[in-house]
């Protein structure tokens, strides 16, 4: 009898349901969608012995399928990570990590985001429809009005008609087919680019200095128009982060290159602006966590720039990229390095210089937009160290900090602090009878109420 899968959680405690009809792939599709052979000859050839397969939540019910039928072809056990840390769009490493997995094999969409670990991993892509006739023929209704040379960029999910697009657009000049992750340079090129994901569009336009940016949408190509509310929406988000007192610094990804410098870097600029941040990791973002640190004024999420958290207005306080901050609080280095507006961190993060004093800048003081308010970006002195005092320290009236603005200062400010035990100022009464009944409308709310309780 064959041995069945592992199925490896990252988080044991999280029961998630997956609606299995959103694949059904059938047995004999399974070697063409998955890329069974592919898989088993990269195997193969690096000797890998723990080998974890990461699917995002619309292919899981057929995760099962392909491990044994990679499993079949090994003859080892291989591992299904049924519940990614993060985004499932980037490499899980840490869940992988709990095994000791020596390789990774990602299934479906990818973000293409710089990978932060060394474990080796291979990419399977999602096999999407592309009628290429009908692309060749949109392209040829534009093809002349475009100036110099132009690139066909295919997304992820349509790299396998690569070489049937070569084939079919051979007569064309000055055309070049690239898959999304082998460009290198389009400066100054006009790029067309083949996907269906928007988000990603929007990443690639920001991104990149190019001539012109087309889009196909069956059946036609059409220019790509940038959404001016993402940058008027920069400029309101920053005046909120320099009217913040206290920044929380979101950690949403533990997979992608140079996290940690990024939130070392924020540390850093929120320090010398005289802000206070928090640092936050409570596994994926979510509304009901972040609304338990109510002192926060702005989160900063690191995370990959495909996250959909950046889009979304349910949380109770903004949501901000780590461009923002820089913007909001270290603009002169975006200014002096001709630095443009990206989801990706990592696409400008070099090209930073080192964080000025407050003092060598012309920052100390400026008015709010939003509340007509004078701020001032001047850091607190730091006090006195008392390590080595001698000086005796007399006990107050359970007063717990000074500084209302952030920490247990804001705490004492609080209408609501927790239970409190208030020894000795509560008289001490029997025990009585509580509320009995539903909580939708206990017994004596009923009585109350004047209905009938039977």
């Amino acid at each position: 009898m064959e041995n069945a899968p592992q199925l490896y959680s990252s988080h044991n405690w999280a029961e998630k349901t997956v609606d299995s009809t959103r694949v059904n792939t059938p047995p004999s599709k399974l070697d063409e969608i998955y890329d069974i052979q592919k898989c088993v000859a990269w195997i193969k050839e690096n000797n890998f012995l723990k080998v974890c397969l990461q699917f995002p939540d619309h292919l899981l019910p057929d995760s099962s399928d392909v491990a044994l039928k990679l499993q079949q072809l090994l003859g080892q056990t291989v591992y299904i990570l049924g519940d990614t840390a993060y985004g499932s769009c980037c490499i899980d490493y840490v869940a992988a990590a709990h095994i000791n997995a020596d390789s990774i094999i990602h299934y479906g969409p990818t973000c293409l985001s710089k990978s932060s670990d060394n474990i080796p991993h291979m990419n399977v892509y999602e096999k999407l429809h592309l009628n290429t006739a009908e692309l060749k023929s949109a392209l040829s209704k534009i093809y002349e009005d475009i100036i110099g040379d132009v690139c066909l960029v295919l997304d992820d999910g349509y790299v396998h008609f690569y070489d049937s697009i070569l084939q079919e657009f051979a007569d064309l000049e000055r055309l070049l087919v690239k898959e999304v992750n082998q460009f290198t340079n389009l400066d100054n090129k006009s790029v067309i680019f083949i996907t269906n994901n928007q988000r990603k569009l929007m990443n690639f336009a920001l991104s990149m200095k190019i001539n012109s940016l087309y889009y196909y949408d069956p059946p036609d190509i059409k220019p790509y128009e940038s959404d001016q509310r993402i940058i008027k929406r920069r400029y309101f988000l920053m005046e909120k982060i320099r009217d913040a007192s206290t920044i929380g610094i979101v950690i949403g990804t533990l997979g992608v290159k140079n996290y940690l410098e990024v939130i070392e870097r924020l540390k850093r600029i929120i320090e010398k602006r005289g802000k206070k941040y928090y640092l936050i990791s409570v596994g994926k973002p979510t509304v009901a966590k972040l609304a338990n640190i109510g002192e926060v004024d702005v989160y900063a999420i690191i995370t990959c720039s495909m996250n959909e958290i950046y889009d979304s207005r349910d949380f109770y306080k903004p949501i901000v990229t780590p461009y923002d901050v820089e913007m909001a609080l270290n603009f002169m280095d975006l200014i002096s390095n001709n630095i443009q507006f990206s989801y990706d961190y990592n696409s400008y993060l070099s090209h930073l210089g080192d964080i000025p004093n407050i003092e060598n800048t012309s920052q100390e003081s400026d008015v709010s937009l939003l509340t007509g308010k004078v701020r001032s970006f001047v850091p607190e002195p730091v006090k006195e160290s008392l390590q080595n005092s001698t000086e005796i320290a007399l006990k107050t009236e359970g007063t717990v900090a000074l500084n209302s603005n952030y920490g247990a200062g804001y705490l004492s400010e609080r209408s609501w602090k927790g239970l409190e035990q208030n020894l000795g100022q509560s008289e001490v009464k029997l025990a009585e009878e509580g509320k009995t009944g539903l909580a939708q409308g206990y017994d004596n709310e009923k009585i109350l109420l004047g209905l009938n309780v039977e």
